[in-house]
């Protein structure tokens, strides 16, 4: 088959080449997304199960009560423990590191494809999210 010189000056094969690389980008991506929502979903239900089978006898109004520490370690040592809550905060923690965790499956999958422009563009990006959790523990 004789190669098709399409408008930008690449062939037919070489945009279906970076189409599929495209594509199989998106599906990593798309799934680092739904494993992280469906994993961290799964937490909080196991949580709020064992939530409310440590408070059975506690009034609603006492449930909303209930003191605990928002420190990632405590999280961490509480879910060891058994602690609902706990677990209720390792699922919401699990929540908000999926976007991180495609931001760097990005960089992996961007340096893969050779997109060096892409990968500083999206390392860039992480170091500014993640600074952004650093100081906002800090503060």
């Amino acid at each position: 088959m004789d190669a098709i010189k399409q408008g930008q000056g690449e062939t037919k094969e070489e945009i279906l080449a970076t189409t599929a690389k495209l594509r199989r980008m998106e599906l990593v991506v798309s799934a680092v997304l739904r494993i992280g929502v469906l994993l961290s979903g799964g937490v909080i239900l196991l949580g709020l199960v064992l939530f409310f089978a440590q408070h059975h006898g506690a009034a609603l109004d006492d449930i909303t009560k209930v003191p605990f520490s928002y420190q990632p370690g405590t999280i961490i040592g509480q879910v060891f423990h058994g602690s609902g809550t706990a677990i209720i905060l390792l699922g919401l923690m699990l929540l908000i590191l999926t976007p991180v965790s495609r931001i760097a499956v990005s960089i992996v999958t961007f340096a893969v494809e050779h997109d060096w422009r892409y990968v500083v563009i999206t390392t860039i990006v992480l170091l500014i999210l993640l600074t952004s959790f650093a100081l906002g523990k800090a503060g």
